[in-house]
Parts: structure tokens; sequence; C-alpha cells
């Protein structure tokens, strides 16, 4: 049975979405769980599943074309099925060979002379070949149309000149833009006087081939926009702060089996969002944001954790944490990354933040200044964790010791709040036990 094949609405707010590629071409066999078009929104790109078997029998929207929520995309259908009376518009563009009209050959161009102080008629790649070497056009005769100068004119034009060059020479030196007369030679310029030439100077044309031009996705415009935005937005300060993790090693330890059994491997990620999903309400402002003339405070906690994916960056966020035991949250956050990191995660997850955690420590950072992600007004960097000599009851010890990086909205977050967040975070890492007070 045919199927009409729709934009899918991805989350509460979409409105519409572009087709960012096509998995299968018109006439391909789909299979129950293949994977159809790719959908892009404001926020990510999710693949489409096909959920019957099939083929593809009609492309309505083509890739880099958009198209409102619930309005048809493609049809899946049997090879004999007729699709005409699915009440679907799409045009089929065949082209017809049979009716078109021959081509009229052109007859031969004779050579024009122009007169003198008559408008000059030429191609514009001829121009552009004129202004290249430097030619006086009006000393060309043009051999196409009704005179009008080819690039063939002025790439056959020879002028009287100077320096004597081989043709050979003389063509290099043409397309690989070398000014032969800055070109000293016993004689006649020859082809190695060209070669020679390009080794002392790389003219700029050469870079330009060595360089690639690429078209950044649809990601990689939303970063950019929305770190441009922040950057702008925000006058942002990064306070760091040196913290002792020796518990939270131990407590990530002894947990480490349990959460196995439960199909999980915990992470000092999950602890930290636990223990954030805490400090927060204790700090709102921290938790908040700020419009440019009002705060909004939030009695919940949408906690975002930053996710590489590889070609960008996305944040989804684990809704009302300060309600989730430490199991569930482990649970909620790897599901949340395998979803990101597989086209699968709904933008739903993306939306309503109000902090955002990002951890660098796997790629041996200490310190670094994470950029806060609009509307929030603050963001915890997390380092690296390395083992240090500190003073401990008068004794010089080996502790395991990892530095947060926490950039705060400077328009809502003062210093002192900063510092008090950070240190009281700071504690509950450094005895976990604390939570067990909440």
């Amino acid at each position: 049975m045919a199927k009409i094949l729709v934009m899918p609405k991805l989350g509460l707010t979409m409105s519409e979405g572009k087709v960012s590629k096509w998995h299968k071409k018109e006439g391909d066999e789909v299979k129950v769980g293949d994977v159809i078009f790719e959908v892009e929104t404001d926020k990510l790109t999710n693949e489409v599943i096909a959920d019957q078997d099939g083929f593809l029998r009609k492309i309505i929207v083509k890739e880099g074309e958009s198209a409102k929520v619930a309005e048809p995309v493609g049809i899946i259908a049997a090879l004999d099925e007729d699709i005409s009376n699915l009440g679907v518009e799409f045009t089929d563009e065949v082209e017809d060979t049979e009716n078109r009209e021959p081509m009229k050959s052109i007859e031969e161009s004779k050579p024009v002379t122009k007169a003198e102080g008559e408008y000059i008629r030429a191609t514009p790649y001829a121009k552009k070949l004129a202004r290249e070497r430097a030619v006086d056009l009006s000393k060309i005769t043009g051999t196409g149309i009704e005179g009008r100068i080819l690039a063939r004119d002025v790439l056959t034009y020879k002028e009287e000149r100077k320096v004597k060059i081989s043709p050979v020479a003389d063509k290099m030196a043409v397309e690989l833009g070398v000014d032969i007369d800055s070109i000293k030679a016993d004689g006649r310029i020859m082809k190695k006087d060209i070669l020679r030439a390009i080794q002392v100077d790389k003219t700029p044309q050469e870079a330009l081939n060595r360089t690639r031009i690429i078209e950044p996705n649809n990601m990689r415009r939303i970063i950019a926009k929305r770190m441009h935005e922040s950057w702008t937005i925000s006058p942002r300060v990064t306070y760091n702060i040196e913290v002792d993790v020796t518990d939270m090693k131990q407590l990530r330890e002894s947990l480490k089996d349990s959460f196995l059994k439960e199909g999980v491997k915990i992470s000092y990620n999950h602890i930290l969002m636990k223990i954030l999903s805490k400090t927060l309400l204790e700090f709102p402002y921290l938790n908040g944001s700020f419009d440019g003339e009002n705060i909004i405070l939030h009695d919940y906690v949408n906690l975002g954790l930053a996710v590489d994916v590889g070609d960008g960056l996305l944040v989804p966020n684990v809704k009302d944490i300060q309600e989730k035991s430490l199991l569930e949250i482990a649970k909620e956050t790897e599901k949340l990354i395998e979803d990101a990191r597989t086209g699968r995660l709904s933008p739903d997850h993306l939306e309503g933040g109000t902090f955002t955690l990002t951890n660098m420590g796997m790629f041996g950072i200490d310190s670094f200044s994470p950029i806060i992600n609009q509307p929030e007004v603050a963001i915890l960097g997390v380092n690296r964790i390395v083992d240090k000599p500190v003073i401990l009851d008068g004794e010089i010890v080996v502790r395991p010791m990892m530095n947060l990086s926490l950039t705060a909205d400077h328009r809502l977050i003062d210093g002192a709040m900063a510092g008090r967040f950070l240190a009281r975070t700071k504690a509950i890492i450094e005895n976990p036990y604390l939570l067990l007070m909440y």
C-alpha cells in the first residue's frame, strides 16, 4: 500500500524542516528500519526511518529544500502501484527529447575588423583574458558573430613585444600568472625560466589552488550564530577553583559494579550532575536567566550536558533533574548522548535548559573559558583529574585534583555569588556524602 512520507514534527515548536539528505534514490527498494532521509531543523539533524517495505517512487522535496510540518516530501509504494490518485501534487520533470527542435547550425563566422572608436564587442571571458594579458582589445579582430571578439581571438593574438619568449613558456606564464618582464634570462625566455620563477615566488593563484572552501552544514551555522550572540550579549567572567576529588573517585568506584548490573557505566559527569541538581537550587540566580529587563528564576533544574557529535556540538538537557536519583540521571544522560550521536535526539530535549555542564577533561585540559548557552546565565567547565602534591594536615601528600571553570554572566552573577556557588559545589565534591542531607 502506498505511503506518503511527510515532514515529521520533531519538537513542540517545530514548524518546518529542511531535507538535508536523501539516503535513497527514486526507484530504490526500501526496507523497514532503513534510513530514508535526514531532516535539519534550527537545532539538530534527525534521521527518518522507514516503517514499511516498498520502493521510493517519488521524491517531492529535494535535498536542500524545506517543507512545513506534515507536508509531503516523498512517496513509498510498490513498483506497479498507481500513485497518481494519492492527492499529492507533483510534476514529473521528463525531458521531451523526441519533440525537441534541432539546434540550428550557425554558419562559420568571418573575421570582422572594427573601425577606430567603434564599441568593442567581446565575450566576458575574452575580456577577462585580455585584462590578464594586458592586451588592447581594440587591436584584435573578432571572429565571432558580427565581429564579436572570442576567447580564442585573445589567445591567438600576437603583438610586438620586446621580451623574447618561447611559445610554451609564454603559455605557462599566462596560466601561472608569472610576470615575464621580471624574469632575467640569457636570450629567449624558456620553460625552465618560468619554472624557476615559480619556485622563487609562488603566486597567489597557486595558493588558491591549494585552498579548500567548505560550505558549513546547518548545525555549524547554528552554532556559529548562537556563539556570536552569546559573545555579544553576555559580559562574562570565568572563575576557576581547584577541587580534591579523592572522595568522588571512591564513590564512583564503590558504585561501579552496582550500576553495571543496571546496564549503565557510572561516570564523573553523572555524579557532578547530581551535585549540581542540588547546589543550583541553593543559588537560584545561577539557575535563572536574564532578558535584559527581567530576571527569570526557575524552581526546577533542566541540566544540559555538552555532547560532541563529531561535526558539531549539541546540549541536550535532563528535565527536572532535581527529582531524579543518581541511577536515573546516569541512564537518562547516556540515552541522550546516544540519541545525540545517532541523529535520533528530539528537539524537545534541546529546549528549556537552565544550566550547562561541559567536560574537557578527557582531552587533558587544565582550564578553559566555556561560552554561556543562551538564555542561560552560567556554564560550568570540568577539567582533567591529575595527581598533585598538596599539604594535608601539615604533610605533603599526593591527591587527585581537578579544576572547575565557571563562566557567568556578570549582568546577573556578581563575583561573590559565583565564588560562593563554586565553594559550595567544591565542598560537596570533596565530601559527596553531603548529598544524603537532601
